[in-house]
């Protein structure tokens, strides 16, 4: 076969006539660890890929002794060189010979065979392609790449700070999968005292509920009477909430309805929950409650949300932002809403949930409570707060006791919760960690992480717990946050080459 091979840069034709066989397999090799369980058999354990193998038998028809020299001075290198097929001119492998390189004389003619050794088992592109972070319309600095690829990949992020800023993060998810978290620098760094480090404790549930369980209580308001099991439906990627139709009112209770909590593994005070919203009307007069509220150790409510409609007539509800200041639920805010299928008005109805744009977050930093709003966030420090810890998160979804739950809003729900303990340390006054001007490289070289502030390779910027940023085959979106004091959001290009097993 007449197929032109360059290793190191070096045309082999120069020295082989023809190429009498090549295979490249099917991708490396795979060893699976399995653990037996007597007569059950065995039970995978893990499987990992090693080095791939590429054999290519030639021969030599004509100035034999000469040209088999020359290969082996091309073919003697200690260390990987790129190996490229003219078949596929815009792949390359790091490859290098491996073992004896056998070689038939006959004097007036030769035939050989080189092993060649893939030490990373994959193909690389020859070109990259990059993406460029955007703006979206609730304010979130992100990128959405659909990676072609058949093996995981490293993504290098080239960031030009436009304003000053404490820290820069990445948080990279594929479909209801979060695949890394990178943070550079300290979230709270404005005030040179505290300095946070983000760690997800659960991720996005992706329409499967199995962390939430029943709540017996609802302790942000005990008026809401928990009367029956909150409704799961898997329409739209899966939502829980909503109002059994046989449901019934609990005595002198202002609401009837479902409850759901997640209870978090340890106690955290500095926490942070994102997720996506549903409360949408059909008709007019159509009533109900949305809640969802942190809940410390004792069972005391400390922070949350909710979505309100007693408009029994017409279609408007209000959200409600709410504290604790010590003597149980405070509104902090309140936001007239129309809860119609379109956006806008309504940030989490049908049209939002269809664009994904029906986003909230909760965050709780010591006594400071921070709201997500339609693009926009609102705080409010609450000592009575300070050194509280969420131990739940619980959601509720009713409806008024003089009303019934065929009046209720049929379309109360919440999905995708992920939740993160951004816990805080004591860190002296310094200037802000990257200036106006500067740029910053996270990038893999040779196998190893890089980061280059302004050109120095440094990894101090790297918070322990952090982990560096790749694409995997498919759909990845990938958000940026950064300091809230930051006036202008950074520039950031994402750079990625193709590999395939």
């Amino acid at each position: 076969m007449k197929i032109p091979v360059f290793f190191g840069e070096v045309d082999l034709s120069s020295f082989i006539d023809e190429i009498t066989s090549l295979d490249r397999g099917i991708g490396p090799s795979t060893t699976i660890e399995s653990k037996s369980f007597g007569e059950a058999g065995n039970a995978f354990v893990s499987s990992t890929n090693e080095e791939a193998l590429i054999k290519m038998s030639f021969f030599i028809k004509s100035n034999v002794i000469e040209k088999r020299r020359g290969l082996a001075g091309v073919l003697n290198t200690k260390v990987p060189r790129k190996l490229v097929f003219g078949d596929e001119p815009n792949l390359f492998y790091y490859a290098i010979p491996q073992g004896d390189k056998s070689f038939d004389d006959k004097k007036t003619y030769g035939t050989g065979t080189i092993t060649f050794q893939i030490t990373d088992g994959v193909a690389h592109n020859n070109s990259l392609d990059s993406v460029v972070a955007k703006v979206d319309s609730n304010g979130i600095l992100a990128m959405d790449i659909d990676y072609k690829g058949t093996e995981k990949t490293p993504l290098t992020l080239t960031i030009h700070n436009n304003a000053e800023t404490g820290f820069l993060g990445a948080i990279g998810m594929h479909g209801d999968e979060n695949t890394f978290l990178t943070q550079l620098g300290y979230v709270d760094e404005a005030d040179g005292e505290i300095r946070e480090k983000a760690q997800i404790i659960i991720g996005k549930d992706g329409g499967v509920f199995s962390n939430w369980t029943d709540a017996t209580t609802f302790y942000e308001n005990q008026e809401k009477a928990i009367v029956a099991k909150m409704p799961v439906t898997t329409a739209y990627g899966g939502w829980m909430g909503g109002i059994p139709a046989d449901a019934k009112k609990s005595g002198t209770k202002k609401w009837f309805g479902t409850a759901k909590e997640l209870i978090l593994p340890n106690p955290i005070e500095s926490a942070y929950l994102w997720g996506r919203a549903w409360f949408e009307t059909g008709k007019m007069g159509q009533t109900g409650q949305w809640t969802l509220a942190y809940v410390d150790e004792n069972n005391i409510f400390v922070a949350g949300m909710a979505i309100s409609k007693g408009d029994k007539n017409g279609n408007s509800a209000t959200v409600y932002f709410l504290i604790n200041e010590g003597a149980g639920t405070k509104i902090y805010k309140s936001i007239p809403l129309t809860p119609s299928y379109w956006l806008p008005p309504n940030p989490y109805g049908s049209q939002a949930r269809n664009e994904n744009r029906n986003m909230f977050d909760l965050r709780k930093e010591g006594e400071k409570i921070t709201f997500f709003w339609n693009g926009g966030y609102h705080s409010v420090n609450v000592p009575f707060l300070k050194g509280k810890k969420v131990k739940r998160v619980q959601f509720y979804t009713g409806q008024y006791a003089d009303r019934t739950p065929q009046q209720a809003v049929p379309n109360m729900g919440l999905r995708d919760v992920l939740v993160a303990d951004l816990k805080s340390q004591y860190w002296e006054n310094l200037p802000n960690r990257f200036s106006a001007g500067s740029d910053v490289i996270i990038t893999k070289e040779n196998g190893m992480n890089m980061i280059y502030r302004d050109g120095i390779p440094t990894l101090e910027d790297f918070i322990t717990g952090s982990n560096f940023p790749y694409l995997v085959p498919g759909n990845n979106h990938i958000e940026f946050p950064y300091s809230p004091f930051t006036t202008v959001p950074p520039t950031i290009t994402g750079t990625y080459e193709k590999r395939f097993v």
